[in-house]
């Protein structure tokens, strides 16, 4: 029981995995044993590093809406309700994404049109939403929006709807 839970601490060493090792530090490294493909994971470790990976999504999820309209649409003094609304849009739509994308639906009448059936969404665990790549693009579409008389919001707005309707399938 307790190897399920913590594994096994006579072979791995969770101090050398966890903890880095500087490359110019003297003293000799302790050769570091990791797991290998398809071995079973113990349970703590598992939901250890599961929840690690969720706070990644998260913070990559929040941090690009909050960079937007902190310095593009907001400027000083910073508008904390906005603020709010970017990330909750975000939010949702990483969420809608992600639910089409993990779904694995048959497009109707596509066997008839394209001669094959085709497929929305791919059928693998991933998940969809904003990206660092985005940052610069929306800042300086949002920029030019404001530039010609469109609100910050509705700018922002546009470029989330640009986003969800080119992670469409291509067709051809």
């Amino acid at each position: 029981m307790k190897e399920t839970l913590f594994g096994d601490t006579s072979r791995y060493d969770y101090k050398s995995m966890c903890i880095p090792s500087f490359p110019c530090s003297r003293g000799d490294k302790p050769k570091i044993n990791f797991y290998g493909r398809d071995e079973p994971i113990p349970i703590v470790l598992a939901l250890l590093m599961g929840l690690q990976h969720a706070f990644a999504m998260i913070g990559g999820l929040i941090t690009p809406p909050l960079v937007v309209f902190k310095f593009t649409i907001c400027g000083f003094p910073f508008c904390a309700d906005l603020e709010q609304y970017a990330i909750s849009a975000a939010l949702i739509t990483s969420g809608i994404c992600t639910i089409i994308n993990i779904a694995h639906f048959p497009i109707p009448f596509t066997e008839k049109i394209f001669g094959r059936i085709m497929y929305l969404g791919s059928g693998v665990l991933s998940v969809m939403g904003t990206s660092f790549t985005f940052l610069p693009i929306f800042e300086m579409a949002i920029s030019q929006m404001k530039d010609n008389g469109v609100e910050g919001t509705v700018a922002y707005g546009k470029m989330i709807g640009t986003s969800m309707v080119c992670n469409l399938p291509d067709f051809s």
